[in-house]
């Protein structure tokens, strides 16, 4: 996955990455990253071609200006247009993925409202399985997928302190699936994390390339994340929930809490499944 510097941004449809796609088909996928801190923005590109074959490099230019082509017309001078572009996509990649928070994640990462004290769901899933020798770990999982439906909002009643942990804001485009993801990456203790939605759009996909793209972009120098933690939307259809959670498993995906970034409580969402690899 190289990185390449970007001045614009594309937030459309599948049909504009697709056809980028086969006109520079070594390239498979690419990342936007809006820095919290300076809003600086980067691209990221990942080929199946390359010095050693297989090896991340950059594409003749990224699939840009959808969203922002309008600001190029504008009579101003280029490097004023550059900004105004840059400055429009930052923001509107921050928006879609701030959009994605439900309320446990903007009081863990974001330090926003109050964060609940509550048991673990997925611990309770260990307890009642017995001990991790005697598990039956893809019986378990697909069991627990069948019964994450239903459960109520937790209780918001704890109190954290506030502070931000999002370094950046990410989007994905995988141009062989066809699929987008938004997500951001953490740090907390010098550990790092990226967080992927998988939301109703996305379920159901062709998300084996996207996986492995995404698994390169956490090698990468700017990232250096050692986990990948994906994001299941609880609302999507129960019987692409539980293919999905299966199928992550035999992956080396886990089911996971909140736990490493609130201090020990096991947080679970209301709205988002979490599953983790480390990376």
């Amino acid at each position: 996955m190289a990185r390449t510097s970007t001045s614009t941004h594309n937030s459309s449809s599948s049909n504009s990455y697709e056809n980028y796609y086969g006109q520079n088909s070594n390239i498979r996928a690419s990342c936007y990253a809006v820095n919290t801190s300076t809003t600086a923005l980067q691209g990221f590109h990942y080929s199946t071609t390359g010095a050693g074959g297989g090896i991340p490099s950059p594409p003749l230019s990224p699939p840009l200006a959808a969203r922002h082509a309008s600001a190029a017309k504008q009579s101003i001078s280029p490097n004023r247009s550059g900004m105004a572009r840059r400055g429009g996509a930052a923001y509107t990649i921050t928006g879609e993925c701030e959009r994605l928070f439900c309320e446990t994640l903007m009081a863990v990462f974001l330090g926003e409202g109050n964060l609940a004290r509550q048991d673990s769901l997925v611990m309770g899933m260990h307890n009642q399985s017995g001990t991790a020798g005697e598990q039956n770990h893809m019986s378990d999982m697909q069991q627990y997928a069948d019964r994450i439906h239903g459960y109520p909002s937790p209780e918001m009643d704890g109190i954290i302190e506030k502070r931000g942990l999002v370094n950046d804001w990410i989007e994905i485009f995988d141009y062989v699936g066809g699929i987008r993801f938004m997500g951001f990456v953490a740090e907390k203790d010098g550990e790092k994390a990226m967080f992927v939605f998988f939301d109703q759009s996305v379920i159901g996909g062709d998300l084996k390339p996207g996986l492995m793209a995404l698994l390169e972009l956490c090698d990468t120098p700017y990232f250096s994340c050692s986990r990948l933690m994906v994001c299941l939307d609880r609302q999507a259809e129960a019987r692409l929930m539980g293919a999905l959670v299966k199928d992550l498993g035999w992956i080396g995906f886990q089911l996971a809490t909140l736990n490493d970034w609130t201090g020990g409580d096991e947080i679970t969402s209301d709205r988002w499944l979490f599953m983790d690899m480390d990376v």
